[in-house]
């Protein structure tokens, strides 16, 4: 493989957000190494840039984000897939999130239910 070069040029506040960012996240080496990370993200999870970017008519689509896990998070999640729960990492935090997001759904909709109850019963002791 080659490694071609590009300029960029930056301003100095791009650059001290830069500099700032690399400050909390010291898994980039250089400028160079998060760029490269960032455009490969760009182009990976974003799929480009379409016209319909960020309008209020581009049609809904899933998003992709970054997680940084604790050893015994991730040790855990590598075990579930090894084993068969997940089909992979993506999938095995898909499902813990959607699976937390309904249970939470779930309690406050049993809630709602239970105080619609808790309500026509008051009335009805009126």
């Amino acid at each position: 493989m080659v490694d071609n070069r590009i300029s960029l040029r930056l301003d100095d506040n791009e650059i001290r957000a830069i500099e700032e960012f690399m400050a909390a996240h010291r898994e980039f080496a250089s400028r160079s190494h998060l760029a490269r990370e960032a455009i490969r993200s760009f182009i990976e999870e974003g799929k480009g840039w379409t016209e319909q970017s960020g309008t209020e008519n581009a049609s809904p689509r899933a998003r992709t984000y970054k997680v940084t896990l604790a050893p015994v998070e991730a040790s855990m999640l590598e075990q579930l897939v090894t084993a068969g729960y997940y089909l992979d990492i993506s999938d095995g935090i898909r499902r813990i999130v959607g699976k937390s997001v309904m249970e939470n759904h779930i309690e406050k909709t049993i809630g709602s239910i239970h105080e619609a109850r808790r309500k026509l019963v008051q009335m009805d002791q009126d």
